[in-house]
């Protein structure tokens, strides 16, 4: 036998050992990775199976009787595309909850309070931005996936970003989480894309960067919001604490990365990581004087569950989360107001534990 044939059959049946019987695994939608649903999108199912261009029989008579959905592939990742959702009228109003930096397994009563709350204030979506867990075992991740599937079950899709700390647990974040840190969803009147800064420490990439740009060119009418795990500021001038440089740099993509947000008119930037709140403009400087500045505000929030820190100046410190408010597109809320100061707060979350309607958020 012809010795380079003989190779490709050896490999042929290496491949079918490994891959049979033929499996599959379903990367979208699932948990924190949900279908686009605005008008106007294209929903997206995406698996990968144990050998390529093949998929199990039932999934493949599924898919193939969907009418005008397309099929493509990746070698063993498949993507079903539907036809786009039809359009319809939105709703005039839209509310998003963004929380970051969840709590260890010694503090699950702050997530249990988190999602009964998010029962009750019924949001349209909330972001996780990074640091789900603080205990990278199969036990935990499987109990933070469970929190959030009470969530989805409700009707509240949850999306995640990945933190530093699920680099310490990747293969158990990906089990559970998905298979691509950086991604897209429309939904009401927005586009989320989801960035990955934390495969080392305060990056972003090439790759990365080209994507944010290419899907901030075709953004279809919707309004840009971007979540990422670490702060696209140091804390500067306005450090106080424990900042330490934590954050803040993503290397060389800083400048070109605010430019971006500036040309596509970015309202928001959301993340983490410094466990404590703080908002900036496009210039890198601490505003804590008012909520009405131009321009995207770079938000950083504090910790749902783990411990918590002063970075900045801003003397509040408390385990919360962010709502955000929108009216046809347009942000026009990203604060609470501070109990008793006759003022708007610039910076401020909303502290865990305090109900809807005490802090102005109620609908």
């Amino acid at each position: 036998m012809i010795p380079w044939l003989r190779a490709y059959l050896l490999a042929a049946l290496c491949l079918l050992a490994v891959g049979l019987p033929l499996r599959l695994r379903e990367d979208r939608p699932r948990t924190g990775h949900p279908l686009s649903t605005a008008p106007g999108s294209r929903p997206t199912w995406e698996v990968t199976t144990s050998l390529p261009w093949l998929l199990p029989p039932a999934t493949r008579r599924a898919w193939q009787a969907t009418p005008g959905a397309t099929i493509t592939w990746r070698f063993n990742r498949a993507t079903l595309q539907l036809p786009a959702v039809p359009a319809t009228p939105l709703a005039p109003t839209f509310r998003l909850v963004f929380v970051a930096d969840l709590a260890p397994p010694d503090q699950a009563d702050l997530l249990e309070q988190f999602v009964v709350e998010m029962a009750a204030l019924r949001p349209d979506v909330i972001l996780v931005g990074g640091d789900l867990t603080y205990a990278e075992t199969e036990a935990w991740y499987g109990a933070v996936e469970a929190q959030f599937l009470r969530l989805e079950r409700l009707g509240i899709p949850v999306i995640v970003a990945a933190g530093n700390h699920e680099r310490k647990g990747w293969p158990l974040f990906l089990r559970h989480f998905g298979h691509s840190p950086t991604f897209r969803v429309d939904i009401g009147p927005l586009a989320v894309l989801t960035l990955d800064s934390a495969h080392g420490r305060d990056q972003l990439t090439p790759s990365q960067f080209a994507w944010l740009e290419a899907n901030l060119n075709t953004l279809g009418g919707r309004t840009p919001i971007i979540q990422l795990h670490h702060p696209v500021f140091p804390a500067g001038s306005a450090i106080k604490g424990e900042a330490g440089g934590s954050g803040g740099s993503l290397m060389g993509f800083q400048q070109a990365f605010v430019r971006l947000c500036r040309d596509h008119a970015v309202p928001a930037v959301l993340s983490g990581h410094w466990h404590s709140d703080a908002v900036f403009d496009s210039a890198g400087q601490l505003r804590d004087d008012t909520v009405d500045f131009p321009g995207t505000k770079f938000i950083v929030n504090t910790a749902l569950g783990n411990e918590l820190r002063q970075v900045t100046r801003w003397p509040q410190s408390y385990h919360g989360y962010r709502i955000l408010e929108f009216d046809r597109g347009s942000l026009v809320r990203y604060t609470v107001d501070e109990p008793g100061s006759g003022r708007r707060s610039p910076i401020a979350s909303t502290p865990l534990g305090v109900p809807a309607k005490a802090n102005g958020a109620g609908r």
